[in-house]
């Protein structure tokens, strides 16, 4: 899914699989390709955050909105729920120009939702803002954790999409008469943890 001003505020930590694990899969026992094999799986986490449109690894995102819908959906689930990487921020743009933040007491932050879901506490209401574009920003950290915590499936599938990119460095393979840029396996396994796409 595309969003007009989805953006990373701070990157994940770690890849969700190692390059000694990647070279494990390829079976590469020289250290040759390790920078080139660790740009593949950084590409290839990119790729399956992108298909899933899911943060694999704790990551902090910011959404702009142009104005307060009745509640603030936010992409690339699971919304981080647990440590200390939990907080939410809701800030908007006054008349004169100049940027407010929400109190937490203002609002709540639905974490078990997919995707998550920011909206007013009961009986409140959102607050008045300059009607301009990207008025309304919320920055929050999205991930299922560590790389060790992003389900196996998800990360076999980035081994697999890594050795794919490893053994065939054109843009596409043929299997037969069909080109094939990503390999059927690596999607079916994905499927599995899809879950929708935002209205």
């Amino acid at each position: 899914m595309q969003y007009r001003s989805l953006s990373v505020v701070t990157e994940p930590a770690s890849e969700p699989v190692s390059v000694a694990e990647a070279k494990a899969h390829l079976r590469v026992d020289t250290a040759d390709d390790d920078s080139y094999i660790g740009t593949l799986i950084v590409a290839a986490r990119e790729w399956v955050q992108s298909y899933l449109d899911r943060a694999l690894v704790t990551q902090q995102l910011t959404v702009k909105l142009d104005t307060f819908p009745d509640e603030i959906e936010l992409p690339r689930p699971p919304v981080a729920s647990g440590g200390t990487l939990t907080a939410t921020t809701v800030s908007y743009t006054l008349s004169s120009g100049s940027t407010a933040a929400m109190s937490v007491s203002e609002y709540r932050v639905d974490r078990d939702a997919t995707p998550g879901v920011v909206r007013t506490v009961y009986a409140g209401t959102w607050p008045t803002h300059l009607a301009d574009s990207n008025a309304v920003s919320v920055t929050w950290w999205a991930g299922y954790g560590e790389a060790s915590d992003v389900p196996a499936v998800i990360r076999h599938a980035i081994l697999m999409l890594v050795a794919h990119w490893y053994e065939s460095r054109q843009a596409a393979v043929s299997t037969g008469a069909v080109p094939q840029d990503v390999p059927f396996g690596v999607k079916s396994l994905l499927d599995s943890k899809k879950w929708g796409s935002y209205a």
